[in-house]
């Protein structure tokens, strides 16, 4: 028996590669692998055409020669993949060692290669008889017809004539098929249906008419026509092939009662051909047009689309039938004939039934693109997105019901899935009735995703068929497939789904072919795009609708308004029918216990499908029965039934917050928040059902949060992990109760809207359980304080507004939960002393964190407290108010001293979340009592004031006290956990700014510096003072480094007034240790080891800069200056050293727990100068004050400068031994001069003063190093590679954003730059000035952008070229001929003397420029019209093309982000 050629090999691949055989080698599957991919890839025919035509564009230009260097094409595949594809899966069933991963394969094979390439690329079968004598002979022939005016139809027709008569007899014969056996196969060849012979039948009968359309005389046309029809009746053929195999296989399974399960294959297989069928015919049906803005109409001779699917399958279906009619006839005299009768009609009937349904699933999957399809992974098919706009209105087209008139969309699909069930779905068989619904489900399921399902399809599919197997344990395929449906009904109606994304998915804008298909689960969920990525989407849709509506006279907008209504309106449809719930009279139809009214009452129904299935459900019907009630009154009888549907939804999902389940309420969250989010946002809703949803929400809110109490005895360890998920769950329960709390939208302060009348409601609640605790004597309950904490957002947006607007309800809601905090906090103020720390801890800690949270409300309060109160609710307001203020601070206190911050060893560097014991907020990593204490004491001076007026002046000595009492435990505790509960360091200096704050605000109010608080004040000062004086004698040993740092990070605590005036005043004792970190840097030691005393230095550097940072804050005094340029000088000295070593030298102190990630990054001192700059350009007045500290720190930079540049141009290669500071004070040092450029460009006055300092001269210079950066890198030459290891530090770093940034801003600062910098770098670099270009300083400069796209930096570098080259345009004053001259003398300017990687003589753009003239002047002009056109985004591309293309695999990284420069937490 004949067979395709590329069967063996095919085989022998899977086999190779799928086989448990343990004698094939890697390098064998690694071969069959690389088989595979390129067999299910190549193109034979594009590869003849494509070589057909260049040989003919030869013979043009050079007529007679001949090229013998072409390369054999198609030797490596030679034969039909097509081909031998469908004979693997028609042979298959006759081998009976078949695999089902043959069958896979092929139908993957031809399914992509149908959605992939050209029908007439895709049919390849004359490419059996080779590429010379059947390709190429076919496209030689019907590409000489072009070349003939006249009888070219003729002529195309007797060629594809003599196609026909060739190839469709060896298409059957090589499938195994026409073979003698003419009465059908036997029951003794193993099999009912030969799929050769059902093959051979339906192209005998249907190959005749393949011709019959001459209207077109387009032979490429022709060709696509033809074997366009010739794809879909062989796939349907295999199709109905493997549909019949898999029943016989489940018939055989079921007799022999195997227990080895069987392969799903024919799943795949199906929706892989039906994948292939559909694309198919929508090639066919619909060709692409010249005007890529039209949509194309379909082929006269095409009916509808899946009409063309299901004319195929009834062509097998008619020759399956006289096949097994012949059978049977012989079959006759056989003893079993009546049993083979049957079977063969069984198996029959559910191979067309199953293909059929197949074929209609995989319509709406192959040709619709999902909604919002933006990068979803929907695998979108390669064909005209035109096609695809057409065949989305055909099958979006659907017919109105009472006329019966049935459109050709998802109507239509149903009505040719009725037909061919045959009624099965209503079968006394449950197995077949089961089997029948799911198949109608599973199709209806495919169509919801993409199309609004019609009423009358739902009335039926829904009500009359998917309610039957909701509580159907025992038919769980057609349960899954009915959830399956709802979901994908309801998510089809999502409130987030707007018209623009239906337009999207109807007109074929925006998505990406390739990719899997789209996670169901996350099928609404949006891909957040950039502004860019929206404007460009906007933009393709908007073109799109206009030429549409041109077409059709306008409506697509109102079409697309009008599916989102009829998605929803569906949705609420099904959601009636699945909740018994009629539409006519708003009554129910069914009893509770029927349909989703049982759902989440018991755990034996609450299943998921059937909860995910309601949360679906409310997140998408709930929005639309609130938007439906817009300008209805009240009690219409017509309209019951949406409170009706409303009030069911709601009572499952109050079930589902009160579950025991943890996963079932975390499915009400997303209805919750969608649920308030659609009640401020509709401008009417019916009292009814306001109130409805009112309570329902706060029950749920309430609900949830009882339900996420920590249980009984989880604090009795307190040294225990906590439940990650429990924790998680309680952030989520208050990311719940906060949404449906929010006043950010529906509330102005003048009436009452849903958000309000919900806060008031819960925050009654809570206020109500904390007295009835407090009426017992008992400790308030764990799960109010949290859902009370959870509050501060809408809570202090009420305090903001009602500053503006007082109102009773605002007055109210605060006026309960300050007596709520107060009681709290009282309680646990007389509790410290009777009850244990594991009953007070978790509840102390909510409350701290409720008190920090209600900071900004408190912060209001206390500015309505200077003003008049205006009614005796308000007064009772302010008093309870500052009553609760007292309470908050004395508990504070209380619970930062008696509390340790950690009870043991903390695990957050491990965890997500601390140990119980861990007197933090979730994740956090300070004390929540000094958290508390701080934002009171810092969010506003009102709130200060309030402070000394609730408690007096005592706070100062209070605070004081626990300071003192922290700082005695951390000197007994030491460093670190060392077994018992302690605070530590950072939360001790909390309070010492918290101290700090208060005490200077007492002294500006009573101007006295020796009050109380200036008093506390100066103690507190000496005492760090006093340390580093203490340890000014002693040795430079780890211990004074330890005690030396911790005094200076205690003196960082202090605010920038204080630490300022410690400046403007220098003692001996404050230059001590900044003595200890200059002595450090200069014992720099080359080695690999890092002790104990370089660790504690590097802290006391980190802290030094501290100190530094906060009197920057305040202004930079000489003193200040002359510090950070000393860390400077110091720094760089020690890091020039270290490049004079090499890069495999050790260091002590350039490593990574030194000078490095893990402490603070070299060239932090220059950023301190940054930082200041920074806080100039902010500041709006005191511009004399603001120009003296900008010369004071252009001063420090110039000071500077002879050391750090020359260290940034270091020769020596990138450091691999030792963390190479070089990189980050590159960052710093550019950043640095990024800010003082921006002071130059935004500050007139500033900008002057500067002039006189020779500002320009210094920019300039810096400008001129990022030049020679560039130049330092090898990109080798045309006759020589890049050497591996390259001079100076490496470029790959933020170091180079840096960089660039400065060079992009630096130069928008006008010509004057230019020369500046380009006078600085002639300085260094040398050129052959042979281009007659004046200013070859500037040339230089766009030389270097030039090497830095060619490969001198990273790839990612090229996303910043063209700004700096826009930004060298403007300082050119905007002449584009001059840029033009400048970049075209940068092409030609050569070095003339060595410099860094550069030889003399060598072109100083690099190697990708030393090209043709040809090649220049079309870069020269293009640059021309980008900047014409100002559209610059267009240069990235024109450079790339320039200069060598996209560099892959060139070792660089991604794009960094920028370093950090924190150093607090040491």
């Amino acid at each position: 028996m004949e067979h395709p050629l590329l069967l063996p090999k095919l085989q022998s691949a899977l086999s190779c590669l799928y086989s448990n055989n343990s004698s094939q080698t890697p390098q064998n599957r690694h071969e069959a692998h690389e088989f595979l991919l390129g067999f299910k890839s190549s193109n034979v025919r594009r590869m003849v055409v494509s070589r057909v035509q260049s040989q003919t564009d030869r013979v043009k230009i050079h007529a007679g020669d001949e090229d013998n260097n072409d390369s054999p094409i198609g030797d490596k595949y030679p034969g039909s993949i097509f081909l031998s594809s469908l004979a693997l899966i028609l042979q298959s069933r006759n081998n009976h060692n078949f695999r089902s991963h043959e069958r896979i394969f092929a139908a993957q094979t031809i399914n992509h290669r149908c959605r992939s390439i050209k029908i007439i690329e895709t049919f390849e079968i004359e490419a059996e008889d080779g590429v010379e004598c059947g390709v190429a002979r076919l496209v030689l022939g019907l590409s000489a017809i072009n070349k003939v005016d006249d009888a070219s139809g003729e002529k195309s027709r007797m060629i594809l004539t003599a196609w026909l008569e060739r190839y469709v007899p060896m298409l059957v014969h090589r499938c195994g098929g026409g073979g003698s056996n003419q009465g059908g196969c036997t029951p003794a060849d193993g099999t009912l249906c030969d799929g050769a012979e059902l093959l051979s039948l339906v192209l005998q009968r249907h190959s005749a008419s393949l011709l019959a359309d001459t209207s077109n005389p387009d032979e490429e046309h022709r060709e696509e026509q033809i074997k366009g029809t010739l794809i879909m009746l062989t796939v349907a053929v295999a199709m109905y092939v493997s549909a019949f195999c898999d029943y016989e296989e489940e018939h055989q399974y079921h007799q022999q009662q195997q227990q080895q399960a069987r392969s799903p294959w024919a799943n795949s297989v199906l929706s892989d051909l039906g994948s292939a069928l559909s694309v198919t015919a929508l090639r066919v049906r619909y060709r692409s047009v010249r005007d890529k803005h039209a949509t194309p109409l379909p082929e006269p001779s095409c009916p509808p689309l899946i009409d063309m699917l299901i004319n195929a399958m009834n062509a097998v279906k008619e020759s399956a039938e006289t096949l097994f009619s012949q059978t049977l006839q012989h079959q006759q005299q056989q003893p079993n004939h009546l049993a083979i009768q049957t079977a063969i009609h069984q198996a029959h009937q559910y191979a067309i039934q199953r293909s059929i349904a197949a074929c209609v699933k995989a319509i709406p999957e192959t040709v619709l693109l999902p909604l919002g399809q933006e990068d979803s992974g929907h695998r979108v098919p390669s064909v005209d997105r035109a096609c695809l706009r057409a065949a989305s209105m055909e099958l979006r087209c659907v017919g109105t019901s009472h006329d019966n008139d049935v459109g050709t969309g998802m109507d239509k699909a149903w009505k040719v899935l009725v037909e061919s069930e045959h009624g099965d779905w209503n079968h006394a068989d449950p197995k077949q009735q089961e089997a029948s619904a799911s198949r109608l489900l599973v199709c209806c399921e495919a169509w919801a995703r993409y199309v609004a399902v019609p009423i009358h399809v739902i009335e039926v599919t829904v009500g009359s068929l998917a309610v039957r197997y909701l509580h159907s344990e025992q038919q769980q395929k057609a349960q899954a497939a009915a959830f399956q449906y709802l979901v994908s009904i309801f998510e089809a109606a999502s409130p987030s789904l707007t018209p623009g994304d239906i337009l999207t998915a109807a007109l074929g804008v925006g998505g990406k072919g390739g990719g899997g298909r789209a996670n169901k689960k996350n099928a609404n969920a949006k891909k957040k795009q950039g502004n860019k990525s929206k404007k460009r989407h906007d933009k393709r849709l908007g073109r799109a609708v206009a030429v549409l509506d041109g077409q059709e006279d306008g409506g697509t907008a109102d079409a697309a308004e009008k599916e989102l209504l009829a998605r929803r309106n569906a949705a609420c449809v099904t959601a009636a029918a699945v909740f018994g719930i009629s539409l006519t009279d708003g009554a129910s139809i069914a009893e509770d216990d029927t349909g989703f009214r049982l759902a989440a009452a018991t755990p034996s129904t609450s299943t998921h499908g059937i909860i995910s299935t309601v949360a679906a459900a409310a997140t998408s019907v709930l929005p639309h029965l609130l938007f439906l009630e817009r300008g209805d009154g009240e009690g219409k009888s017509h309209q019951m039934w949406r409170l009706e549907l409303f009030s069911a939804i709601m009572a499952v999902i109050r079930r589902m917050c009160a579950s025991p389940i943890r996963d079932v309420r975390a499915l009400a969250y997303e209805p919750l928040m969608v649920l308030h989010a659609a009640l401020n946002s509709v401008d009417y809703v019916s009292l009814r059902m306001e109130q409805v949803a009112v309570d329902a929400i706060c029950e749920c809110a309430l609900a949830l949060a009882t339900s996420c109490g920590y249980p009984p005895g989880y604090f009795d360890c307190l040294e225990e992990d906590n439940d990650e998920e429990l924790e998680i769950e309680r952030n989520d329960v208050r990311d719940v109760a906060r949404s449906v709390c929010s006043l950010d939208s529906g509330f102005n302060g003048t009436h009452k809207s849903p958000s309000i009348l919900i806060l008031e409601r819960i925050v009654t609640a809570c206020n109500t359980a904390m007295q009835h605790s407090a009426a017992s004597g008992q400790l308030p309950p764990e799960t109010v304080v949290h859902i009370l904490s959870s509050l501060a957002k809408p809570l202090n947006k009420l305090g903001k507004t009602y500053k503006e607007q007082p109102s009773a309800i605002g007055c109210a809601i605060m006026t309960m939960s300050l007596v709520a905090l107060g009681s709290v906090c009282d309680q646990l103020i007389s509790s410290f002393e009777s009850h244990s720390l594991s009953q007070i801890l978790p509840l102390s800690r909510l409350a701290l964190m409720a008190t920090a949270s209600l900071a900004p409300m408190f912060s209001s309060l206390a500015e309505i407290t200077r003003e008049s109160a205006a009614s005796d609710v308000e007064k009772e307001m302010i008093t309870i108010f500052k009553r609760t203020l007292l309470s908050s601070l004395q508990h504070s206190l209380l619970s930062t001293d008696r509390i340790p911050e950690l009870l043991a060893e903390s695990t957050l560097p491990v965890t997500r979340y601390d140990v119980k014991g861990a007197m933090r907020g979730p994740g956090g990593e300070d004390h929540v009592g000094c958290i508390a204490l701080l934002r009171l004491s810092h969010e506003s001076d009102y709130l200060t004031n309030a402070i000394f007026e609730v408690y007096g002046s005592t706070i100062l000595h209070d605070l004081s006290c626990l300071y003192q009492g922290l700082k005695t435990s951390e000197l007994v505790q030491g460093a670190g956990w060392q077994g018992v509960p302690y605070s530590t360091p950072y939360t001790r200096r909390i309070i010492l700014r918290v101290i700090s704050r208060l005490a200077l605000h007492e002294m500006k109010g009573t101007n006295d510096q020796s009050s109380n608080g200036g008093i506390i004040l100066h103690k507190l000062v000496q005492v760090p003072l006093g340390e580093m004086r203490s340890q000014k004698e002693r040795h430079f040993s780890a211990d004074k480094l330890f005690r030396v740092c911790e005094a200076a990070f205690d003196l960082s605590f202090f605010t920038p007034e204080i630490v300022a005036d410690l400046f403007g005043n220098p003692s001996d004792d404050l230059g001590m240790m900044f003595e200890c970190v200059i002595t450090g840097y200069s014992m720099l030691l080359f080695t690999f080891d890092a002790d104990v005393v370089w660790q504690q230095w590097g802290r006391l550097r980190g802290g030094a800069l501290s100190v530094l940072r906060t009197c920057l804050n305040e202004n930079i005094s000489d003193y200040c200056a002359s510090i950070i340029s000393a860390l400077i000088k110091a720094e760089c000295e020690a890091a020039t050293v270290q490049s004079n070593h090499g890069p495999e030298s050790g260091s002590n102190i350039f490593n990574d727990g030194v000078v490095g990630e893990e402490m603070v990054h070299a060239g932090a001192s220059i950023m301190l100068i940054r930082e200041c700059l920074d806080r100039i350009a902010k500041k709006k007045d005191q511009m004399e004050k603001c120009t003296n500290e900008c010369r004071k720190c252009l001063s420090v930079l110039k000071d500077v400068a002879p050391i750090v540049m020359p260290l940034l141009l270091h020769q020596s290669p990138e450091a691999n031994s030792h963390v190479d500071p070089r990189s980050t004070i590159a960052e710093a040092w550019f950043l640095t001069m990024t800010s003082l450029v921006s002071i130059c460009r935004n500050h007139e006055q500033i900008a002057a003063s500067l002039v006189g300092d020779d500002v320009e001269s210094f920019l300039g210079e810096s400008l001129s190093i990022a030049i020679a950066l560039i130049f330092l890198k090898d990109m080798g030459t045309k006759d020589a590679s890049a050497r591996a290891i390259q001079r100076g530090m490496s470029l790959d770093g933020p170091h180079t954003l840096a960089m660039l940034g400065f060079a992009s801003e630096c130069m928008l600062l006008g010509p004057s730059i230019l020369v500046a910098g380009g006078r600085s770098i002639l300085s260094v670099i040398q050129v052959n000035d042979a281009v007659g270009q004046s200013n070859i300083g500037v040339t230089i400069l766009a030389a270097s952008l030039l090497r830095a796209v060619s490969g001198a930096l990273p790839p990612w570098a090229v996303e910043e070229t063209p700004t700096l080259i826009q930004s060298m345009y403007v300082a050119m004053g905007s002449d584009c001929d001059k840029l033009i001259q400048i970049l075209s003398a940068a092409t030609k300017v050569t070095a003339s003397a060595p410099f860094g990687a550069i030889n003399s003589g060598e072109l100083l753009a690099g190697r990708y420029l030393d090209v043709s003239n040809v090649h220049i002047e079309s870069f020269l002009r293009q640059s021309k019209e980008v900047c014409v056109k100002g559209n610059w985004k267009k240069l990235k591309v024109i450079l790339k093309a320039a200069c060598g293309g996209k560099k892959k695999d060139s070792g660089f990284n991604l794009k960094p982000q920028l370093t950090s420069w924190e150093f607090e937490r040491l």
